[in-house]
């Protein structure tokens, strides 16, 4: 199990755990999902870590996981889960040119003290587009980005989001999402 330090979240404390192995392993990697969406000012529940990682670097990182204490549940060419007791971690691999872009240019953020690499919200919505054209049913991922645009429209980079949706064949939802927040 984690370690955890007193007043430290359990999430957090195994982010920081998390994020010494990767720096052990020397394996690159960058949050995504719903810990990314608190970053970026939407603050929400989640309850596990998503990070995305080279696909070149899926067997380091696996064996650090294990080192670790986790077991794998589920890993294929794209992704991976793994468990350990209650934490969960779920892995993208970055394999297209343009995963490999958003990980290369991840950008620190400062979580008490700790710099993580984290998606820019640009990229996030690429994601949580991708998510949600995959499965509709997830309700969680239009929300998510309702509000990250709600929250970052004024500093975002909204034709590298449009391309993102225009992707996936989704432009109209960002267009009814841009005028739910004027």
């Amino acid at each position: 199990m984690t370690n955890q330090t007193p007043g430290e979240s359990r999430l957090f404390a195994q982010l920081r755990e998390l994020h010494s192995a990767m720096d052990l392993a020397k394996v690159s990697y960058m949050l995504i999902g719903g810990f990314a969406v608190n970053i970026h000012g939407y603050v929400r529940a989640t309850h596990d870590l998503d990070v995305m990682v080279l696909a070149d670097d899926s067997d380091l990182l696996h064996d650090a996981l294990r080192k670790l204490g986790y077991s794998a549940i589920d890993r294929r060419p794209d992704l991976a889960c793994y468990f350990r007791g209650n934490d969960r971690l779920d892995v993208l691999y970055a394999r297209r040119p343009i995963s490999q872009r958003l990980l290369a240019q991840a950008r620190h953020a400062d979580l008490n003290g700790l710099s993580v690499p984290t998606i820019s919200a640009e990229g996030l919505l690429g994601l949580k587009i991708q998510a949600f054209s995959d499965d509709p049913r997830r309700i969680r991922d239009l929300t998510d980005m309702m509000e990250l645009v709600k929250v970052n429209r004024a500093t975002m980079n909204l034709d590298e989001v449009r391309g993102y949706f225009r992707l996936f064949d989704n432009e109209s939802i960002l267009d009814d999402i841009l005028k739910s927040t004027d």
